[in-house]
């Protein structure tokens, strides 16, 4: 078989190139697209389900354990406690010198 090929006029091979440079567009328009849809569909499938799911069990797990765990997550650590007892005897000194300052003030030397 014989192909016949002819010559574009001008206008042809024009209206070529737009159409070339309308498709490129478009294919760049439907990639940007594609690519905004890729996190959001992420986020929808993925990071949505795992949130109600994790509550769920987190929910489950927690009616699920003991009186006693549940004990022992309030209970405070010991440098805590520490800590606790360090700040308690810190602000006692600190109410003590301020007491002093003041009895200091009020003293007339005179």
């Amino acid at each position: 078989t014989t192909i016949n090929a002819r010559k574009l006029s001008p206008r042809e091979q024009r209206d070529c190139e737009v159409i070339e440079k309308l498709i490129r567009c478009y294919f760049l328009i439907v990639r940007k697209n594609i690519q905004d849809s890729v996190p959001k569909a992420i986020m929808h499938f993925l990071v949505n389900y795992v949130k109600d799911q994790l509550q769920s069990e987190l929910v489950a797990s927690l009616y699920k354990t003991s009186t006693h765990e549940h004990d022992e997550l309030l209970d405070e650590s010991g440098h805590i406690a520490q800590r606790r007892k360090d700040a308690q005897e810190m602000l006692e000194a600190l109410h003590k010198a301020n007491q002093i300052i003041s009895e200091v003030r009020e003293t007339h030397l005179w």
